[in-house]
């Protein structure tokens, strides 16, 4: 039979191991510098950060786990499960984009409302809306209001707004109102086609928030799927862990590595499954690069 290995020793390297695995998924969840500022439709979104907290209770389950059953690959497991939960079956980026569709959706209601109940022109009504824009895409409707003050001519302001808007619906509405603003068409075309595309935008809404409800209802399953593994393993180790030993071993530990694997292949699966696949955005003629 082998010597027991020390509490402390044990306790120590579970530690450095669940540290060391939490870095690398976090690492691995954070997109590089260079894809983000291009990423659509803001690189400033909330990126998948770890909560002291969290990390915290990753380190003590790792611990707990380890010091129980002696198994570094189930502690391994358990402490980066613990820690890395909220965003394994889940991105907060998906979230953002759904608002930002939203605000979209929103700007483009107000928008076809003010050149419906007024007797404005288009670039001032652009300017009155975007004095009330929703949060989600208040910054880059400032900016174009800014731009436009600065003497930068309305299209190419437009064309900046289309760029930090980033979305197929976007382009097309700045696409109809740079027509306008050109002269290449008439206003009275304007108002169909915003309200056309403000329906668009606000049905894209609706069917994340559907495909939102329905993903929290499988997360919710992977919780009980979760938790009744767990109540498994301990039972068995209290009332047959005779069964469990082969699992002891330096074979056995290889063997619980491969169903572990493959359950966190899964998990990582469903992950991508969160986000949305955008089409393929609009090119407004004469943006900057």
């Amino acid at each position: 039979m082998t010597a027991a290995v020390p509490t402390v020793a044990v306790a120590f390297a579970a530690m450095v191991l669940v540290a060391a695995a939490i870095v690398a998924l976090t690492v691995s969840f954070r997109p590089a510098e260079a894809a983000a500022r291009h990423a659509s439709p803001a690189p400033t979104w909330q990126r998948p950060d770890i909560a002291p907290t969290r990390l915290a209770a990753g380190v003590t389950t790792a611990v707990a786990v380890l010091v129980l059953t002696r198994w570094p690959v189930l502690a391994l497991v358990a402490g980066a499960l613990i820690a890395m939960w909220p965003q394994l079956l889940h991105d907060r980026r998906s979230d953002a984009e759904r608002r930002h569709v939203e605000g979209i959706a929103k700007w483009l209601e107000d928008l076809r409302d003010t050149l419906r109940g007024s007797s404005v022109g288009t670039e001032e009504a652009l300017e009155q809306v975007a004095t009330r824009a929703p949060e989600a895409v208040r910054e880059p409707l400032a900016a174009f209001v800014a731009r436009r003050r600065q003497g930068f001519r309305t299209e190419d302001a437009l064309a900046d707004l289309a760029d930090d808007l980033a979305h197929p619906t976007s382009d097309a509405a700045v696409a109809a109102i740079r027509l306008v603003v050109t002269g290449s068409t008439g206003s009275g075309r304007l108002y169909q086609t915003v309200s056309t595309l403000a329906v668009a935008a606000r049905d894209e809404v609706r069917a994340r928030e559907r495909v939102d409800r329905t993903r929290a209802v499988y997360r919710s399953s992977m919780t009980r799927l979760v938790a009744i593994a767990a109540l498994m393993v301990g039972g068995l180790r209290l009332v047959a862990h005779e069964l469990l030993e082969p699992y002891g071993t330096p074979t056995g530990q290889l063997v619980l590595l491969l169903p572990l694997a493959l359950w966190g292949a899964c998990i990582m699966w469903l992950r991508s499954l969160c986000r949305y696949d955008q089409s393929g955005r609009y090119r407004i003629a004469g943006s900057r690069t």
